[in-house]
């Protein structure tokens, strides 16, 4: 009889030790906390976003902010840091990553940093840019304070969380500006919503959508959270806690817009904002409580610039061959075709130029952060540029098909490493290809990486 007990204890015993893991870690009870820190800096700076202002900005139109989302569940912690910048270069992510990382506990390969690419933002904290001067260290250093600040009083104010995921649409809002169309983009709106497990109170809501931030143009001199800015604005009025906008794969898709800019800011971040209102109210809590993290180099090849010489005269033969095509009445298409040649033709040449005055400028890049994120139902893929947007879709689809899963991809994560393009924008050429400093083969790399790494940790 003591036999028979011991064995049907020892049976027991196996039979809970070999459920689902999945199972028994979302048992486990969920925490997170947020915050955010203004980063308009207390000193006159550059801004970023267009190669043809260099001046300081003159005044505030709206705050821009750092906003940080923090979970942990007993068994693992993670952290997303979502800025109104126009990118995130490595050395500041992995200097604010090694500061909250050494003040919170949180592994740094479980901290997300990413950008908007907001157009109207700072520039001058990162070095070799052709974007808004030199590198200015008193802006770094600031950047840095603020943004680990943020993180750290996010994981400050953890407490009994419930998460839930919704997804809106916005038809209309984006079009694919390198193909010319509205039909290659992505309309979704990814709404994760973070309450208290024992109310409705909103801790955070993260969010994600597809569309340059490009309203504003280089005439403006007052900071700005565009219209990503503006939405987040909006759904903490009206819902609570700490609104995080991530960006999606917008490499090649840009906003539609027309009359007054900063009406068109107000106007465009009310429409995100309400559809992002409007989901989370209709997403219910969830128990889901798993999280997960994996960033790690992914090997990519370092496009090389030709020599200003031969840069030009690449430009004169795109030059003549336009005027040759519109000459002999060639069909429209092709005289489109060679004129985006012409002016990835013309780009090189600045590129190459801004190079052979600025020798640290561009440095060669070969290894990529990617990231890839579980938190409870939602998998996020971050990667560091601006990724076109079919492999975002691709990368969509195939999280759904393989793991039964929503997810969204933060764009300009953990580094910026310029456009990352399609074999086809190769052949077609435009501002995008010419300026990428990577071989088109990168983006499929650090897809494939990123799939490898989802089937192998997302439950």
């Amino acid at each position: 009889m003591r036999s028979l007990v011991l064995l049907l204890a020892a049976t027991i015993a196996f039979s809970a030790s070999g459920q689902d893991q999945a199972a028994v870690i979302a048992a486990t009870p969920l925490k997170a906390g947020a915050a955010k820190r203004s980063i308009v800096p207390p000193f006159p700076t550059t801004m970023a976003g267009f190669f043809d202002r260099t001046a300081n900005f003159e005044g505030v139109k709206t705050p821009i902010y750092a906003r940080a989302l923090v979970c942990a569940n007993g068994d693992a912690s993670l952290a997303i840091l979502a800025t109104d910048l126009l990118w995130m270069p490595r050395e500041l992510a992995d200097a604010v990553r090694a500061d909250v990382s050494a003040a919170t506990g949180i592994p740094a390969a479980n901290i997300l940093l990413c950008a908007a690419h907001n157009h109207s933002s700072l520039a001058g904290f990162s070095k070799g840019s052709m974007f808004g001067g030199p590198f200015n260290q008193a802006l770094f250093d600031f950047l840095r304070a603020e943004m680990g600040q943020a993180l750290i009083e996010a994981h400050a104010t953890l407490r009994p969380a419930a998460l839930g995921f919704g997804q809106g649409r916005l038809d209309g809002f984006a079009r694919n500006r390198q193909q010319g169309n509205e039909d290659v983009i992505d309309p979704m709106v990814g709404v994760l919503r973070v309450t208290e497990a024992d109310s409705r109170t909103v801790i955070a809501t993260l969010f994600n959508f597809t569309g340059h931030p490009v309203i504003l143009g280089s005439d403006n001199l007052l900071l700005c959270g565009e219209y990503p800015g503006a939405a987040e604005q909006m759904v903490e009025d009206v819902l609570g806690g700490v609104a995080l906008f991530t960006q999606g794969a917008c490499g090649d898709v840009t906003v539609k817009r027309s009359g007054p800019p900063f009406l068109e800011v107000e106007r465009l971040g009310r429409i995100l904002g309400a559809e992002v209102i409007k989901t989370s109210e209709m997403t219910p809590p969830g128990t889901e409580t798993f999280l997960f993290s994996r960033m790690e180099d992914v090997p990519v090849e370092p496009r090389v610039l030709p020599e200003l010489p031969v840069a030009k005269e690449h430009l004169a033969a795109a030059q003549t061959s336009l005027t040759n095509a519109k000459a002999s009445g060639a069909v429209e298409s092709e005289i489109q075709r060679l004129e985006r040649a012409a002016d990835s033709a013309e780009w090189a040449v600045r590129l190459s130029g801004f190079k052979a005055e600025h020798p640290d400028a561009f440095p060669e890049v070969r290894q990529a952060p990617v990231q890839v994120m579980q938190i409870g139902p939602l998998v996020v893929v971050g990667i560091p540029g601006e990724l076109f947007v079919e492999y975002g879709l691709e990368m969509k689809q195939r999280v759904m098909q393989g793991k039964k899963r929503p997810m969204i991809l933060a764009g300009y994560a953990n580094d910026y490493l310029g456009y990352l393009v399609t074999p086809r924008a190769v052949y077609t050429g435009g501002y995008e290809q010419a300026t990428a400093r990577l071989e088109a083969s990168a983006p499929r790399a650090m897809t494939e990486a990123a799939m490898a790494w989802v089937d192998a940790g997302v439950r």
